[in-house]
């Protein structure tokens, strides 16, 4: 029985990956919270990304139906990101030959529908203005929260 302060291996979230993980603390005998050692995010513990558990609920018929069954083995994180790269292959596709990607400042202003080039994640497409500091853009793994306009 692992005990707080123990290694474990666990599902981080944000590195999308099972690893190492330390046992932050426990809840009546199970592990509740851990800290990934990879990227330092603490969050609940998570044996693997497949875990699911069936309930008598899910069994259960529903006036004569079966209940729905719930979608298994795939983190929500997992179809969105599919559906991301969808999104950036239909507008990579259909953008105009001549539209040139604005590189990437933290320091610039953007508005929705621009292209930019970033150092790290490539050339993305500026979906929303969500304040005049930030924007969400959409590039080829998923959608990111950027900067901008912070001098």
């Amino acid at each position: 029985m692992p005990s707080v302060g123990d290694n474990i291996d666990a599902y981080c979230l944000k590195c999308k990956l099972l690893l190492a993980h330390v046992i932050l603390f426990k809840v009546n005998g199970a592990v509740n919270r851990v800290k990934c050692k990879t990227c330092g995010a603490e969050h609940k513990y998570r044996p693997t990304t497949g875990a699911v558990k069936k309930s008598e609920k899910s069994e259960r018929t529903i006036a004569g139906k079966a209940a729905s069954p719930k979608k298994a083995g795939v983190p929500k994180a997992a179809l969105s990101e599919s559906q991301a790269a969808l999104q950036w292959d239909l507008k990579i596709r259909n953008r105009q030959p001549d539209a040139a990607a604005l590189e990437y400042s933290i320091r610039e202003i953007y508005k929705a529908n621009d292209i930019i080039n970033h150092p790290k994640f490539g050339v993305g497409f500026v979906e929303k203005i969500l304040s005049d500091k930030s924007m969400s853009v959409l590039f080829n793994d998923s959608v990111k929260l950027l900067g901008m306009n912070i001098v």
